[in-house]
């Protein structure tokens, strides 16, 4: 799916007439969304007032003063909806406006994070694919509290891969925004009677509130790195042809548990222990350790003890990866 979208406005560009009116009446309220940032003028988070958007009003490090529009949780739009969007906020045809940032994702239901951590690396230490340069040479992992490992990450920030706990990062955002529809609440009431409510979880996000566990792998490009195949709005007809998982390695062989009677003591020693590391560390970092230990030999190492490799490799494939991609894809792009 198109999971996130960020644009790049000129500055003499008007605003629709209907958020015209609502950016008179909130853009110099002292108690409005609007506040200054590091490279923008103003920004303001939109969604409260019906627009799934943040909208950041002219940088201030360009001659032109240009806005940025990102648009939010577009993997739940179609295109036609995205281009809606962008015309509610802004009088202007969507098509040529320039991508600063999309985020390209499918779902994998059923499969945990740490599944990925273990069985996905990328295919060189430096990759070219066709949507641009992907450094994989550092594997990064964060947790979310005391869940365990959420959110593993390949390559660097702004061209990165992300694989994280969809359904963990849905409970992040309810919290947060009924935490905020709360205060707002109360402020309404001042003092009186507080006559609160607030969707439930799954009728917010059309997720279950327990028992399901949904793993997104998301390709994020920004800040420049964006490919001319996909340069503005109008050209992400053309996502759904795209493969942005197409360096990503998925370990296959190994076995179940080896037999140590089919092994010498060392081989099954050395084997163990890379078999541990590996599930322990996650394959990235077990294949760093490997090369740090053994003269930059690691691939070497790895099919000499194939054998040992963790068997559990065949619950997700590239292919299957990119197919989930490009299904919703194409249904996002479907009139």
């Amino acid at each position: 799916m198109i999971d996130k979208v960020e644009l790049r406005v000129p500055g003499f560009t008007a605003y629709s007439p209907q958020f015209s009116k609502l950016y008179q009446e909130i853009r110099n309220d002292p108690n409005g969304p609007f506040r200054p940032t590091a490279h923008y003028l103003a920004s303001a988070d939109l969604r409260s007032y019906g627009y799934p958007a943040v909208l950041h009003t002219h940088n201030i490090h360009d001659k032109q003063g240009n806005h940025k529009l990102e648009l939010i949780e577009t993997g739940r739009l179609k295109y036609t909806q995205m281009r809606q969007e962008i015309q509610r906020i802004f009088d202007t045809e969507s098509g040529p406006l320039e991508l600063m940032r999309v985020d390209l994702a499918a779902d994998v239901p059923g499969v945990p994070v740490s599944w990925f951590k273990q069985n996905v690396l990328g295919q060189y230490k430096r990759w070219t694919a066709d949507i641009g340069t992907l450094d994989t040479s550092d594997a990064q992992v964060s947790s979310m509290g005391k869940t365990g490992v959420e959110t593993f990450y390949l390559g660097k920030r702004p061209n990165v891969i992300r694989m994280y706990n969809k359904i963990a990062e849905r409970w992040q955002e309810y919290s947060r925004r009924k935490k905020r529809a709360l205060f707002e609440a109360k402020k309404q009431a001042r003092g009186g009677p507080l006559n609160f409510s607030f969707p439930a979880f799954e009728a917010l996000f059309g997720y279950p509130e327990e028992g399901l566990i949904l793993t997104r792998v998301e390709r994020q490009i920004a800040a420049g790195r964006v490919p001319k195949v996909l340069a503005t709005f109008g050209h992400l007809g053309r996502a759904a042809d795209l493969d942005p998982f197409e360096r990503l390695v998925f370990l296959n062989g190994g076995k179940p548990e080896p037999n140590p009677d089919h092994y010498d003591f060392a081989t099954f020693a050395q084997g163990m222990y890379i078999r541990q590391l590996i599930q322990d560390e996650g394959i990235h970092r077990a294949k760093q350790f490997l090369n740090r230990h053994s003269m930059r030999n690691a691939n070497r190492m790895l099919r000499r003890f194939r054998d040992f490799i963790p068997d559990d490799a065949g619950r997700v494939t590239q292919k299957m990866l990119v197919n989930k991609y490009r299904d919703s894809v194409s249904k996002q792009l479907a009139a």
